[in-house]
Formats: C-alpha cells, sequence, structure tokens
C-alpha cells in the first residue's frame, strides 16, 4: 500500500534561544545511546533499527492544543522543513516521535513560562538548505509572500500536487538552492506500471555475485538494501538474500513504483540512496533503459544510479550513455549514471570489513563519462 506522505512546518525563529538548540540537535546529531536512560526498550529498538544506529537530529514542540494536534498526525517518512526568516534552512524525514519531558529538559531545558519541548520528533536525511520560502511556494500553490507560522501541516492536496508532480522533497530543495527549474513529471506512471514484476534473466554466476557483493557493502554502510522479489531467493556462497535485504518496500507517491523492478536499491528511511542495475548477458541498453525510465518518473531526483559490468564493457557503457535519447535534457543519464567495474565493486566489498561505510566512496569510486 502507498503511504501517503505529510509535510510539516517548524519555524526555528532566531533567537538565540532557538539557534542553539538548533545547533545542539539538528545540526550536531545525537545517538539513541546518550538518551537510552530516558526511552523503553521498545522505544529504544525501534530508534536504533531505523536507521541500524545513525545518529538522528532532533526537535521538539512546547504542549498546546494545536501543537499536539499537528504532533499526533505525524508518521515515520514524512517530511519536516525548517523555516526562518523568510528561507527554508534544512529538511528532513521524521524517524520516529515520542512525548518525554525527560528528554526535552536534557537537550534543551525549558522555555521561559516553564514548558519543556516535550512533543519529540527524531529526524533522519537531514539536508542543510537556503531556500527561500517564495520560491517554494510558486510549487505549493500559495502566494509568493506566503510564510509558515509555528508548527503546523502543509495542506495535505497541495503536498499530493508537488510529490506526484516532481518527486521527492529534499531533491526539489537542493535544486531550487542551486536556483535550477524543477522537471515535471511528463510520463504517465501507468505506462511502466507493468514492468514492475518483470525478471530480468541474467547469467546466474557474476550477476548473483555482483548483487550479493552490493547486499554487502550496503550492510556494511547502515543502509537498507532491497532486490526485487525473485531475487530474494538466491544466494551467493551460502549467503540467502532474503536474510539480508527488506522484504517489502514501502511505497509513496513521491517514490515510483518502478524501482522495485531495479537490481539492487539503498534506501534510509523512505528516502533511495543509490539504484544499481548489474548488466551480464543482457545488453547494455536494456540496463540503461530502466534506468531511464527511472529517471523519467523521478526527474528531480539526485540519487546515484550506477551501471555494474565488467571491465571490457565500459566503452559499451559510455557510448550508449552518450545516445541522445538518454543524453537529452530531460533525462541527462550522461551526467546521472555512473559505471562500476566488477572488479571495483568485489574490491569496495572486501576493504570495508565490518566497519561503518561511507556510501560517498561507492560514487567516488565510479567512473563518469570524460
Amino acid at each position: 500500500m502507498q503511504k501517503q506522505r505529510k509535510i510539516f512546518f517548524t519555524v526555528a525563529s532566531g533567537r538565540h534561544e532557538t539557534d542553539k538548540h538548533y545547533y545542539d540537535t539538528i545540526k550536531n546529531k545525537r545517538s539513541v545511546d546518550e538518551i537510552s536512560q530516558f526511552l523503553s526498550s521498545e522505544e529504544s529498538s525501534k530508534l536504533t533499527d531505523y536507521v541500524h544506529g545513525r545518529p538522528y537530529a532532533v526537535w521538539g514542540a512546547v504542549p498546546g492544543t494545536g501543537n499536539v494536534r499537528t504532533w499526533e498526525t505525524m508518521e515515520p517518512g514524512d517530511y519536516v522543513l525548517v523555516y526562518r526568516s523568510g528561507k527554508i534552512i534544512a529538511a528532513a524525514e521524521v524517524a520516529n516521535k515520542v512525548r518525554n519531558p525527560q528528554i526535552a529538559e536534557y537537550f534543551w531545558n525549558k522555555d521561559v513560562s516553564g514548558k519543556t519541548w516535550e512533543y519529540i520528533y527524531f529526524l533522519t536525511n537531514v539536508i542543510e538548505v537556503n531556500v527561500s520560502q517564495s520560491s517554494l511556494n510558486q510549487y505549493l500553490g500559495y502566494s509568493d509572500n506566503y510564510f509558515p507560522r509555528g508548527f503546523m501541516t502543509i495542506d495535505q492536496e497541495k503536498t499530493n500536487k508537488l510529490l506526484q508532480g516532481y518527486g521527492d522533497l529534499l531533491s526539489l530543495l537542493q535544486k531550487l538552492e542551486k536556483g535550477e527549474k524543477l522537471e515535471q513529471i511528463e510520463i504517465d506512471r501507468k505506462v511502466v506500471q507493468e514492468f514492475v514484476d518483470e525478471k530480468i534473466k541474467e547469467s546466474p554466476t557474476e550477476h548473483t555475485e555482483m548483487q550479493w557483493h552490493l547486499i554487502s557493502i550496503g550492510n556494511k554502510s547502515k543502509v537498507d538494501v532491497w532486490v526485487p522479489p525473485a531475487d530474494q531467493g538466491k544466494n551467493y556462497e551460502k549467503n540467502l538474500f532474503r536474510d539480508h535485504v527488506l522484504k517489502e518496500f514501502t511505497e509513496s507517491m513521491d517514490v515510483p513504483v518502478y524501482i522495485k523492478n531495479i537490481d539492487t536499491v539503498w534506501k534510509l528511511g523512505l528516502s533511495i540512496k543509490a539504484a544499481f542495475e548489474i548488466e551480464n548477458s543482457t545488453s547494455i541498453y536494456s540496463g540503461i533503459l530502466r534506468l531511464s525510465d527511472l529517471r523519467a518518473l523521478a526527474p528531480n531526483s539526485n540519487y546515484p544510479m550506477f551501471i555494474v559490468a565488467d571491465r571490457n564493457r565500459r566503452s559499451k557503457v559510455f557510448d550508449q550513455l552518450r545516445r541522445p535519447t538518454f543524453s537529452n535534457d530531460y533525462l541527462n543519464l550522461d551526467k546521472f549514471v555512473k559505471y562500476l567495474s566488477y572488479d571495483k565493486v568485489r574490491e569496495l566489498d572486501s576493504q570495508t570489513g565490518n566497519q561503518m561505510f561511507d556510501t560517498d566512496l561507492v560514487s567516488s569510486a565510479a567512473e563518469s563519462i570524460d
């Protein structure tokens, strides 16, 4: 079932106290271990499991009818926009929430009237941006001079229109920060829906091996890993895929369902972190075509996409990416898709051991068109 994501505004007013809170618990992330004394074992487990032990940003609201009503509607996977002085300064995904005065006092003490920011929400996939509210208003359908007040929810109809028409919010904000115009999704999602259950027949040897290495690297990177249901029963060197990947893919309107058909996908929360197509016995063209369909459904998304292929097929990958079909101004696959060789994937998996691995290192190890 598709999740309907909500978007919340929270106003960080710019006062010294609020600036300090922002620095302490959004700019600087906090660990679950640090506050475990204030949490039940179930709450602690949920927080740890959601992002595999990574630190969180934390924010909260003081008691009040409006704040409580807004907080109660908040769910994991929803978006939060932090507003200050006419600008969106940060955005994130909700991971969980707790009402906990002890945690609030531990992080932020009390306000001047003795209240705590006890309606707490934990945030992941945090990005800091500098986006004028007016530039976002035109895509939300608000007037140019609209600005949020306090802690509030954006009208759901406006949210749905934005996410269905333009894709994931975090990527949209990063494009707006650069002054780029957002690309409206032009392809009907139903056109590619029929391919979601497509099973790609590949050589069972190197394709399976590469898929396992990507699962392994993803696990070490502390991200969730998805492979298509038809592949979850595979194993490589006695490693059964289904023991190391997501059993279900949580869908949302800003993440095209077609991504469920990509060979390997890395996620954190509901956000996509990377997509990999492995080309072994099929033509390079077919793999890039699948990424092309994905890109057409999410033209504003900025997560990296990779074609994984043997070293002797490198030039073919680049030749195909240069084709006008893929390198046009709408898809720009020649700029977004990188090449990873089999030997590089093996090397990345072997060199990481069991330490946490920065997903950006995978991008830096890949090759782009010269």
